[in-house]
């Protein structure tokens, strides 16, 4: 039951995410700290934080230590359920381009992840197919935030 509602609760978010999106409404204060570049590099490090946390997780389960995945598992949920409101921290639109592509990745991995077949008992068949793309647009989004932080910092 936890699962479902951690699972209702991330999509409420992205729902309320894109829809101030395709609305186009701001957040005045907020809007004002984004274009400060040590706002940039807070929020960034907050969401680059979060990301290397939802990895613990699989660095506990490559290391075989089953009993302290099992106990963060619930945590990985409920963090990834409120990853629609670190982005809005960071920024308000998906960006352009490279941007773009970078935030489709992350809004489609963790949409991915609300929809877990631990939480959905009818998706259980599609355990396999779910990890093998979890974990590809895992893979793919630290690549995507390396390059990211880079190229941010780079031309700062």
């Amino acid at each position: 039951m936890r699962a479902l509602l951690t699972s209702l609760a991330g999509a409420a978010m992205w729902i309320l995410f894109l829809t101030q999106l395709d609305l186009g409404l701001e957040w005045g204060p907020l809007s004002v700290w984004q274009r400060h570049t040590w706002y940039k590099i807070a929020s960034g490090s907050l969401l680059a934080g979060f990301v290397c946390f939802q990895w613990l997780l699989a660095f506990l389960r490559v290391n075989r230590w089953a009993r302290a995945a099992r106990a963060l598992y619930s945590w990985h949920q409920t963090a990834g359920a409120f990853s629609p409101a670190l982005l809005f921290l960071h920024s308000t639109r998906l960006g352009f381009g490279y941007l773009f592509v970078l935030s489709t990745v992350y809004v489609t991995n963790n949409v991915l992840g609300l929809v877990s077949p631990s939480t959905f008992p009818r998706l259980k068949v599609l355990l396999p197919f779910w990890v093998i793309a979890h974990i590809a647009l895992s893979v793919l989004l630290v690549a995507m935030v390396v390059y990211h932080v880079w190229t941010a910092l780079y031309y700062e």
